[in-house]
């Protein structure tokens, strides 16, 4: 029979010395960040029960949710995002704190992932959420935090898209699809796939009138500069569209005034998870990282599930893809000195005083285990110390 023993779970990994040290700088500079702008820290538990992931408004398909059952045989699972712990969060045991709410986590989250796609199941998530106020400037604090944060974590090559949920969902009711064609249209739009998205609409266009046909065709194109918001006001009258639009535009005149717009771009094409974001969206994305490194957006009906009716909008950082940015930018890693401190017997009181010494001024300082000098040697090179101190 074959023992697993020696291996670990697909989609984990095991983070060692270095890259285990990075990880944890980023984090705790992510933690700062968001410390600084008045966020709150929450930790909310690894198991929760799957009914909190269960709502109209959920964003992953419960066979994508790791499950277990507790010691009564109700069905639990290990918490598959942090926003919607969040939101049981502000509608129970912070229902009467002051508001606007400002929370922040940085914490693990498990994901069952198709076997051998690349991705990892345990996803090391870093965000913050502003509940209980609906206007763009709670967006804007959102998204310029967000920026704020990649800086500080040293990156500086790259974008956060914006897009707005209901510019997708004003045009596609003019068709009166039902819900299963307006999922299957809103993945084609997503991916950008031009070709299956022109044959679905070429089978529907029976249904639904030119100039709808022509706007959906016309979506996945709409990204660029801040100038495609013009495009796009010409291709419809729709109000609901052409307010989704103006948010669009206000949001990043508020962060052009920060001089931040050079990080933004428009995607009105973004139109992901429609049941449950409700107004302004975005992605942040890095060269080097396959996926996006950063998401969010305003969800003003997800507390609702929980008891409690608060507008909300937040984000989401992907430290792990962070960490694969970083590598792949032109920022060099300041390297720190490394010194191994021999002493033989009798002199641990000095050396110990030494080595604190030098610890305090930043210097990484081990005292020496091994017998001999040649030992010592031997050790710093292979550990790649710079520098060995003799206590004399």
């Amino acid at each position: 029979m074959l023992s697993w023993k020696r291996y670990i779970p697909e989609g984990t990994r095991d983070m060692l010395f270095e890259e285990c040290s990075r990880k944890i700088q980023v984090e705790n500079i992510l933690r700062t960040t968001y410390v600084n702008s008045g966020f709150l820290e929450v930790i909310s538990p690894t198991l929760e029960f799957y009914d909190v992931f269960s709502g109209e408004t959920s964003t992953l398909a419960q066979e994508k949710m790791y499950k277990l059952l507790d010691n009564q045989g109700r069905i639990l699972v290990l918490r598959p995002d942090m926003t919607t712990p969040i939101a049981r969060l502000a509608a129970t045991k912070l229902k009467d704190a002051p508001h606007p709410l400002k929370l922040c986590y940085t914490s693990n989250i498990y994901r069952m992932n198709e076997s051998l796609n690349g991705k990892n199941s345990e996803i090391t998530q870093s965000g913050i959420e502003l509940i209980g106020i609906d206007n763009i400037k709670a967006d804007v604090e959102v998204i310029i935090t967000g920026i704020s944060a990649l800086l500080s974590c040293g990156l500086d090559n790259f974008k956060i898209e914006l897009g707005h949920a209901e510019f997708f969902k004003a045009i596609v009711e003019e068709a009166n699809f039902e819900d299963e064609v307006k999922e299957k249209l809103r993945i084609h739009i997503e991916n950008k796939n031009f070709t299956a998205l022109s044959e679905f609409l070429e089978e529907k266009k029976a249904d639904i009138d030119e100039k709808t046909v022509f706007i959906l065709k016309e979506l996945p194109k709409l990204f660029g500069n801040i100038e495609i918001l013009d495009k796009a006001s010409e291709l419809t009258v729709n109000s609901r569209a052409l307010d989704a639009l103006e948010t669009i535009r206000n949001v990043y005149k508020v962060i052009e005034d920060a001089e931040l717009s050079g990080y933004l771009s428009v995607d009105l094409g973004m139109v992901q998870d429609l049941n449950y974001y409700t107004g302004i969206v975005f992605r942040g994305y890095a060269p080097g990282v396959g996926g996006n490194i950063l998401s969010g957006g305003r969800y003003d009906k997800l507390i609702y599930q929980f008891g409690e009716e608060q507008a909300a909008t937040g984000l989401a950082i992907d430290v792990d893809s962070i960490l694969t940015a970083l590598q792949n930018s032109d920022s060099k890693e300041s390297v720190k000195e490394k010194i191994l401190i021999y002493y033989k017997e009798g002199q641990f009181r000095e050396a110990y005083r030494k080595a604190i010494e030098l610890r305090r001024s930043g210097i990484i300082t081990e005292l020496n285990l091994t017998n001999s000098y040649e030992e010592a040697v031997k050790y710093a090179q292979m550990k790649g110390l710079n520098k060995i101190v003799k206590i004399i």
